[in-house]
């Protein structure tokens, strides 16, 4: 009887499988798709109205950011030249994702991201059949986890509530448009291989609307009257607002990722992370919201600093929101170890007292980050770029008071109804 440690556990390791060369060609293939799924989503994430699938697209343009990182590190050692790394792998590849750029509503997006999805995996699944798993095994340890996330991915997209918010029309448009989608593909050959078969290439991909698109999950406002901190109950509900209002600048990075050009892949590897975080901070709002009152809608959402996200050159946003903003609330007592200790001690609220501790870490990364991808984006040096975000954030502050601010609903409970 053979060892289940055998070779490591490996599997089939007399397997012919594939070269370096072919495994090269393969996986620059992968990472090109997944750094354009990356933009692409980041994209979608503005205009998108659904709340819940808003909040979705920022989680999955991140993990496509992660996954293209992996390829990016892995093809090197296969004796690709870096040269080739970020390039085009073939026409067909860039005319299919273009097309799914122009996604025109909701349902076209899901539908033609459910293809996406499947096409990827069924790509991995079948890599994962066919290379030798001991020569390939440091593809075959990146791609296993992938294919996990990406069966998940696809049980979402697949589930018949996440397609039940739409009316049967724009259900049938959204699939005329996801089989136009897969023609494209299918024209120029697949997520592994190219055919020989050319088709015309589009302009570019679709640029995205500076508007703000929203569902009727929350009320919304153009900004908030701040109250005073001894007013515990209506602080903690002005906190989770601020949290739940962090959609704003996951949408303005989304502009700013995909309108910031030729920049190294890690600025945009590390935008993609900020947006994300921006989401999570927004959807901690939301679950401390619903865990208290059991209606997400009970606090709204404001909207000014969307609408100065939007206005705001990419290089302004990025500026006035790292260096003035995040920058601003490593200040203490107040920023965001005073937002803690508050929830901690003030209001005694388990729940954002855990959440405004991770939103603390957050913050100190993207102020780093900010810090330095700004030295390399600004040409006017530290004294220019610290002017510079004074500049925007003056500029933010003249948005915000273009309407009056409103007080916020007082809480009627401080702690989570539900207890674990």
């Amino acid at each position: 009887m053979r060892s289940v440690c055998e070779f490591a556990g490996l599997g089939d390791v007399g397997r012919t499988g594939l070269s370096v060369k072919e495994v090269g060609e393969r996986l620059r293939r992968f990472a090109y798709i997944e750094r354009r799924l990356m933009f692409i989503q980041a994209g979608f994430v503005v205009t998108v109205e659904e709340r819940n699938f808003k909040v979705w697209l920022a989680r999955l343009q991140y993990q496509a950011g992660r996954r293209a990182d992996l390829f990016r590190k892995r093809l090197p050692e296969l004796r690709l030249p870096k040269t080739k790394i970020d390039s085009v792998p073939s026409g067909g590849l860039s005319t299919w994702l273009d097309y799914l750029s122009y996604a025109p509503d909701s349902a076209s997006k899901w539908l033609a991201l459910r293809s996406v999805y499947r096409q990827l995996l069924s790509a991995y699944e079948s890599y994962l059949s066919v290379t030798n798993p001991l020569a390939d095994a440091p593809t075959v340890e990146a791609l296993e986890p992938m294919v996990q996330q990406l069966t998940r991915i696809c049980e979402m997209f697949d589930t018949e509530n996440g397609l039940s918010h739409w009316p049967s029309d724009s259900l049938q448009n959204g699939k005329r448009f996801a089989a136009a989608l897969d023609h494209r593909l299918g024209a120029t050959g697949d997520v592994n291989n190219a055919a020989n078969a050319t088709i015309a290439l589009s302009d570019a991909p679709a640029k995205i609307p500076h508007k703000t698109f929203r569902d009727s999950s929350f009320p919304r406002v153009w900004d908030y009257v701040t109250p005073p901190q001894t007013d515990v109950a209506q602080y903690l509900a002005y906190m989770m607002g601020l949290r739940l209002s962090e959609i704003n600048v996951a949408e303005g990075l989304a502009v700013v990722l995909n309108e910031t050009a030729e920049k190294p892949w890690e600025f945009y590897y590390d935008l993609s992370r900020h947006l994300w975080d921006e989401a999570r901070h927004s959807l901690m709002g939301e679950a401390a919201i619903v865990e208290t009152l059991g209606d997400r809608g009970q606090i709204p959402i404001r909207d000014y600093e969307g609408v100065y996200c939007m206005e705001a050159s990419p290089l302004e946003q990025y500026a006035t929101l790292g260096l003035e903003i995040e920058g601003a609330n490593m200040k203490y007592p107040i920023g965001k170890r005073g937002e803690w200790e508050f929830c901690r001690d003030a209001a005694k609220h388990r729940l954002m007292t855990l959440f405004q501790d991770y939103d603390w870490a957050d913050e100190v990364v993207h102020v780093n980050i900010a810090k330095a991808q700004l030295s390399h984006w600004f040409e006017g040096g530290a004294a220019g770029l610290s002017e510079f975000a004074a500049q925007g954030k003056l500029n933010r502050s003249k948005v915000k008071h273009r309407h009056p601010a409103v007080p916020m609903p007082a809480l009627e409970q401080l702690e989570p109804s539900r207890k674990d």
